[in-house]
């Protein structure tokens, strides 16, 4: 058995920023913030800090996050970049293939060490010195590649997929653009169509924010790993049982609340769910589905409703006030009808995405220690 550092080296290259840095890094800074959960990768940077000093990262890296490791953050590098100095990042010794690294790193065990043998309580982080002597299995790198590919291929179709949905979305969001800000489908000269008012987002959303129930990291920890457990922008845990049963639309309410152009962080969700105290639970009246308020929130920018300096908030209150268009009935239950055939293929993808990504994870431990036999497999 050998040890992680005999795979790899712990990159510790600092930048020291400047304007000219912050630019060329702007689009790929990864803090601990933006780097989603449960091994889902990251969102877009927000911005990149002003000063200080960050680590260089370059393409095939593996980016883990030494906050906190039980959330289990971890990103295949696509891009160089740079990012925060709680993100740790790996670079594959000369031998070993970049992917083989990148899978002994998100199997749950590893995460699993890095909480055992981190320090402090109330935000733990993972000592860097046990971490590299984390044990691993080191093959010859024609069975490194026959070990990863059956993985790679599984990860390949969840990213079609994810970029097939991301496609539906968009055609959506244009025919939601189509009928309800341009109004093409009912007016030639742009004024409001007749049976439609000027109001705000009060007249059309129900809030359920009184039903959320948060729950620490150690509570979730002695629960067997059922339900979603979602946070202000993405699933953060599974738990055993359940608050919300139907379609939801969550709303980020406080912590990263706008991506940087000001539009709202937005989880379209559905089945049994339990959510924190992080994000607004929502769902439409007026005739709005849950699915027509995705897309108008899509579309709405709400910069100017955000508060607080150092941590944004996005309240009930102000939420409210929002300006909103809202169509007759009519319109809205015909335009329901054009989109509901694309949200149920929207949704009939994410479900595969999870019972593939159960499948590879069922399936990483054993090919990266050697449990399986891969020699017959043809590369």
């Amino acid at each position: 058995m050998a040890k992680l550092s005999d795979i790899c080296e712990m990159v510790n290259k600092k930048i020291k920023l400047n304007n000219q840095i912050n630019k060329a890094l702007c689009d790929t800074y990864v803090s601990t913030e933006n780097m989603l959960p449960n091994k889902q990768g990251i969102i877009a940077a927000d911005n990149t800090p002003l000063k200080g000093s960050i680590t260089a990262y370059r393409k095939s890296d593996t980016l883990v996050s030494n906050i906190r490791p039980y959330f289990k953050k971890i990103w295949y590098a696509e891009i160089n970049g740079g990012c925060s100095n709680d993100v740790l990042v790996f670079r594959a010794k000369q031998g070993i293939n970049s992917y083989f690294l990148y899978y002994n790193l998100a199997d749950d065990k590893f995460f699993d060490y890095s909480m055992k043998t981190s320090k402090g309580t109330k935000m733990p982080r993972g000592d860097k010195k046990s971490i590299m002597e984390y044990p691993v299995k080191k093959f010859d790198l024609v069975t490194q590649l026959k070990s990863i590919i059956t993985l790679k291929l599984i990860d390949e179709k969840i990213k079609l997929n994810n970029a097939i949905n991301n496609n539906l979305e968009q055609q959506a969001k244009t025919l939601y653009k189509n009928w309800f800000i341009d109004f093409t489908p009912f007016s030639s000269d742009g004024n409001l169509p007749d049976c439609w008012r000027f109001g705000t987002v009060s007249d059309i959303i129900q809030f359920h924010d009184s039903k959320r129930v948060p729950l620490s990291s150690a509570e979730r920890e002695k629960m067997v790993k059922i339900y979603p457990y979602y946070g202000a922008t993405s699933l953060m845990d599974y738990v055993d049982n359940y608050l919300f049963d139907g379609v939801y639309l969550l709303l980020g309410e406080d912590g990263t609340v706008v991506d940087s152009f000001g539009f709202p962080i937005l989880q379209y969700v559905y089945g049994q769910f339990w959510v924190n105290n992080h994000a607004h639970i929502i769902t439409g009246k007026e005739g709005f589905s849950v699915e027509e308020l995705y897309l108008f929130f899509s579309l709405t920018n709400i910069k100017s409703i955000v508060t607080g300096a150092v941590q944004q908030k996005v309240s009930q209150q102000n939420l409210k006030q929002v300006p909103a268009i809202i169509p007759s009935k009519d319109a809205l239950s015909a335009f329901d009808e054009l989109i509901q055939p694309i949200f149920t293929q929207i949704r009939n993808l994410r479900d595969e995405n999870v019972r593939l990504a159960d499948l590879r994870d069922a399936l990483l431990p054993k090919l990266i220690s050697g449990e399986l036999d891969v020699s017959n497999i043809e590369i």
